[in-house]
């Protein structure tokens, strides 16, 4: 499985891009000192000004800038650390505790119906509004740091997804105890422990992989709604935009925080906007091809080979062809 994975072109296109733009991000903190350029004019060549920010996207700003004329292609490089190394965290810990969850759900018995249909209710409540009227107010205060705002938003959010996903994870536990091999186990006497062990985790592990990668992409999409609801990984400040009214300005430069703070300035620059929407569908469209990587590598059953011994003979292809059946004769000696 996992050499057929490094093999599928679809995984290793989405896997390089995701990467990349991991070591940019770590680069550019640590080599450049995360260091945001910002310049309001551009001057002429005599030295005088003869455009002010927000500037367009242009060869200078590969992404324009906002009003205050901060590059906007480096904030999403410095906030690609955090918004993916947020996803990342949060998704390994949401299917690490439903994979504990999942066994806790193996022996449910009779209460494993209302347990089902009591997450399911966690269908019909949109995750961004209960984050956004739970975490909203909180990260807004500020007598907490940074990271006791972003440890408790990461909380809720792995929180209200543990339910689901453990549930998921069991119903794929039983479809593997379906199977005719783990029949075949249990009438040889195998115990409950070493059928786990040697059978079903094997066989598993895959889907875990496969319920990783998507719970990622679910992370991501969580995070693009709750900027727009202006509630940003870390913490929120409010910073004045005009005399009348304040926008909420990410403590960071993760993406969230980048749409739902130049969400007030959509009109006057729209690849404010555009950009950082842009930046997540680029991510969240790279782990869409590592999920069908994974999915196409799982599919791919390994030919098996036969071995020839040193003594065997090349059968004649000739005869059998011709004949449905031979008759050896033998003469006994002695």
């Amino acid at each position: 499985m996992i050499k057929n994975i490094w093999k599928d072109r679809f995984f290793i296109v989405g896997f390089l891009f995701v990467f990349g733009l991991l070591m940019a991000s770590f680069y550019h903190q640590i080599v450049l000192d995360n260091e945001i350029y910002e310049e309001q004019y551009i001057y002429d060549e005599e030295g005088m000004p003869k455009e002010k920010a927000p500037f367009e996207p242009s060869s200078h700003y590969w992404f324009g800038s906002d009003r205050m004329g901060a590059d906007l292609f480096s904030q999403i490089i410095s906030g690609a650390k955090y918004t993916l190394g947020f996803a990342l965290v949060v998704s390994l810990l949401r299917v690490g505790l439903s994979f504990i969850g999942s066994f806790l759900l193996w022996r449910a018995g009779r209460v494993m119906p209302f347990i089902k249909g009591l997450s399911q209710s966690f269908y019909y409540i949109p995750s961004a509004l209960l984050i956004f009227f739970v975490v909203g107010p909180i990260i807004q205060l500020e007598n907490y740091t940074f990271w006791e705002k972003a440890f408790f938003e990461m909380l809720l959010i792995i929180a209200i997804a543990v339910p689901n996903t453990s549930i998921l994870i069991k119903e794929e536990i039983n479809l593997i105890e379906k199977e005719e091999f783990i029949t075949s186990a249990k009438l040889m006497g195998g115990s409950r422990l070493r059928i786990l062990a040697k059978h079903i985790l094997p066989h598993l592990w895959p889907k875990l992989l496969l319920v990783y990668v998507q719970q990622v992409i679910a992370v991501l999409l969580l995070l693009a709604h709750l900027g727009i609801l202006g509630v940003f990984f870390g913490g929120t400040t409010m910073r004045e935009f005009t005399n009348e009214y304040e926008i909420p300005v990410s403590d960071s430069n993760e993406w969230s925080g980048l749409i739902g703070g130049y969400y007030y300035q959509l009109r006057l620059a729209p690849w404010l906007v555009f950009f950082p929407v842009f930046s997540f569908a680029a991510v969240i469209l790279a782990f869409n091809f590592m999920a069908e990587g994974i999915k196409r590598s799982a599919n791919k059953l390994p030919i098996p080979k036969t071995v020839k011994s040193k003594g065997e003979r090349k059968p004649n292809i000739s005869l059998v062809e011709n004949k449905s059946f031979v008759f050896l004769s033998q003469k006994k000696t002695g």
